[in-house]
């Protein structure tokens, strides 16, 4: 997924930067870093990647989802 943003995101749990962004954007299929960023109220697209990033991106996606839900 893709998100944008400047700076730095902290993990408050690992007590430790989560992700930064670079000109203005990251680009992730890790799920990890789409839950906090989604969690700290950033609002992701799919990426227009190959086939198997798209299909990582959106795996990821799922999974963030169902946690959310629960």
């Amino acid at each position: 997924m893709r998100f944008e943003g400047h700076g730095v995101v902290w993990d408050p749990k690992a007590n430790k930067a989560l992700c930064r962004f670079k000109d203005g954007f990251i680009e992730t299929t890790d799920k990890r870093i789409i839950e906090g960023l989604k969690k700290a109220g950033y609002k992701g697209t799919k990426s227009t990647g190959t086939a198997a990033k798209d299909a990582a991106e959106e795996a990821a996606d799922e999974d963030v989802t169902e946690v959310n839900e629960a």
